[in-house]
């Protein structure tokens, strides 16, 4: 399965309190789109960087490690000074990490680990707090 699909899947399973996981394909269209609820998650791609091919003769296999985003968005439109969306923060960033962290899509890969998180408020009441998570996959052809 494909990281973003898995990551989607991985969420929906381990993290039933938010109220929707979905992909997009960068941060801007979260903020053009559709105001999305209260703890919708969304998980983007974001980087790979890969290493040399490691077999020396015949087949293909190469180490991807591999960035993606995830997106909780926070929206509380009676918090002028952003103090509910502050706390806010720690519950919804709490149930994203316990589904994510020491997970791994690929048995011979990295566990997801936290790389790092930001805040970006969107104005209007919204707020996104964005994680980055890396892991490894392997790249092999026949």
């Amino acid at each position: 399965m494909a990281l973003i699909a898995a990551t989607i899947a991985r969420l929906k399973a381990a993290a039933p309190d938010l109220t929707d996981v979905l992909a997009v394909e960068d941060l801007d269209a979260i903020g053009k789109g559709v105001a999305p609820k209260h703890g919708t998650v969304f998980v983007i791609p974001y980087r790979e960087q890969a290493e040399p091919n490691g077999m020396a003769t015949g087949g293909f296999e190469q180490l991807v490690h591999a960035q993606i985003l995830v997106a909780i968005v926070i929206r509380r439109h009676d918090d002028a000074k952003g103090t509910k969306r502050a706390l806010d923060f720690d519950a919804l960033k709490n149930t994203v990490e316990q589904a994510l962290a020491g997970w791994s899509i690929d048995p011979r890969g990295d566990l997801f680990e936290l790389v790092a998180a930001q805040a970006a408020p969107l104005g209007n009441g919204v707020t996104v707090y964005v994680q980055t998570w890396q892991t490894s996959r392997y790249l092999e052809t026949d």
